[in-house]
């Protein structure tokens, strides 16, 4: 079963350190069969869709236009609704990730084909019954997924994990994810909540594989072709989330104390961080996305907001938080908008640039990930389970 352990861990100031690789302990791998689905005509049942206007923004002194297009109901996994949780692109095909919120185990990956925007459609559905699906990304020459997620340790064997795992799936010709996973490797803590392909520093080979895993874990570091080797691994107590932008990694984690940390990282294989403190506190049981643009790093932060942080000053520039009771979850900022999934208070359109509010979008249900492609934005409701999709007109 998933559990979560909250402990406390304080770190205060600004330091600069580098962490010894650890290598983890490597366990046989257990890698079932995803059950498949791929007829268009089952798939096409789960897709209802509309061509309804759900806001307008003003931006550059125009008005702009977003309809809804679709939604996406949930699959169910011995008996559970699953939930959105992420969302990758690659060209025309879009790929969503599912878990089942609380104690229960169930995972899928749904593939879209986007290539007319109005009309999504879905391809393929894999799906595992005793493992979460938290967080995804694709990367290596675009023929891998990489996929963050908890697996049942009662169904795996496993031993040195209470469940947290990262795998790599690769994809077909078509682009659509093959029926096994390539690699799964077993992580400190009950779940890995993020999962990042970083490119190799030049003259090196195979992409560097960032994961985060939550209560009582930490990041590790992974080389893409051998789940074996571990380039570096530090147990942090409340990790949360990991993205990086050019030369520069960030890592969120909590602190227990109603502060978080950052840590700042080289992407030049050394993984020397810098580490300093803001007066905000992850969710424990939240999601906590962040996104990394430029010298910024825009921080879902829970109860407290968005944060927006300098990282060349290690300073907060910019807070929002909304008048409403909902909790930033997710946040992707793309064209000069800040699109924040808030919770019970929907969709969040925000200024880039002083996080003031554009626009919102409010439905039935809670706004737990956001993610955007081109001119569509996908809304994951947490409630239902269901997944939404917006075009921008």
């Amino acid at each position: 079963m998933k559990k979560l352990l909250i402990l406390a861990l304080l770190i205060i100031g600004f330091s600069a350190c580098q962490q010894e690789d650890t290598e983890l302990i490597p366990e046989e791998q257990y890698l079932p069969s995803f059950q498949s689905e791929e007829s268009e005509l089952t798939l096409s049942t789960r897709i209802t869709s509309s061509n309804a206007q759900a806001f307008s923004l003003n931006s550059g002194g125009e008005t702009v236009q977003y309809n809804k297009v679709a939604e996406v109901s949930p699959n169910q996994v011995n008996g559970f609704n699953l939930s959105a949780t992420a969302v990758a692109t690659l060209d025309d095909k879009v790929y969503v990730t599912y878990h089942i919120r609380g104690e229960e185990y169930g995972g899928e990956i749904l593939t879209f084909d986007v290539s007319n925007s109005s009309q999504p459609k879905l391809l393929k559905s894999i799906v595992d019954l005793d493992a979460d699906f938290n967080d995804l990304m694709m990367g290596q020459g675009n023929v891998n997924l990489w996929v963050a997620g908890a697996r049942n340790v009662d169904i795996s064997g496993y031993n040195n994990t209470n469940g947290a795992v990262a795998l790599k799936i690769r994809l077909t010709g078509a682009d659509l994810p093959q029926n096994n996973a390539e690699w799964e490797a077993p992580l400190a803590s009950y779940s890995a909540s993020s999962i990042t392909r970083v490119p190799p520093p030049a003259g090196q080979s195979n992409g560097r594989i960032f994961v985060t895993s939550g209560s009582n874990g930490g990041i590790s570091v992974i080389r893409g072709n051998d789940e074996n080797q571990i380039f570096h691994t530090r147990s942090v107590v409340n990790a949360k989330h990991f993205d990086y932008d050019n030369n520069r990694g960030v890592f969120l984690r909590g602190n227990g104390d109603g502060t978080s940390s950052i840590d700042i990282y080289k992407l030049d294989d050394s993984f020397d961080y810098e580490t300093f403190t803001i007066p905000f506190d992850v969710t424990p049981l939240g999601k906590n996305g962040i996104d990394v643009e430029g010298d910024f790093a825009y921080l879902a932060m829970g109860v407290d907001g968005l944060v927006k942080v300098d990282l060349i000053n290690k300073t907060v520039v910019e807070t929002f938080s909304s008048n409403g009771n909902g909790l930033a979850n997710a946040v992707k900022v793309a064209d000069g908008v800040v699109y924040l999934a808030n919770g019970s208070d929907g969709l969040i359109l925000l200024d880039e640039a002083d996080l003031t509010q554009l626009s919102s979008y409010k439905y039935d249900g809670s706004c737990n990930y956001v993610a955007v492609k081109d001119n569509l934005v996908f809304v994951a409701n947490g409630s239902t389970g269901g997944l939404i999709i917006l075009q921008k007109q």
